[in-house]
């Protein structure tokens, strides 16, 4: 990591730091100082509009929202067993 992120998150700067393969996966992730993240009402908003047409073409595909269910049907039945 070099000495200017080193100190960004010294400063209280969030950051996340993601190592990838070549391949694209992850080898690993560190993360600092994310509770000092503060979205403005405005901010939120563009978010919103920015992911809502993802969100609507994803969900309007039946086989999406199928798969989507048996994912979460894993996940909380994982969850159970814990």
């Amino acid at each position: 990591m070099d000495n200017k992120t080193q100190e960004a998150i010294k400063a209280g700067q969030p950051m996340s730091i993601i190592r990838l393969a070549k391949d694209g996966s992850v080898i690993s992730k560190e993360d600092y100082n994310l509770e000092n993240i503060s979205l403005s009402d405005f901010q939120i908003r563009q978010l919103a509009k920015a992911l809502l047409p993802a969100c609507e073409k994803f969900y309007s595909d039946p086989e999406n929202v199928r798969k989507y269910e048996a994912w979460k049907a894993a996940r909380d039945a994982a969850n159970v067993k814990k």
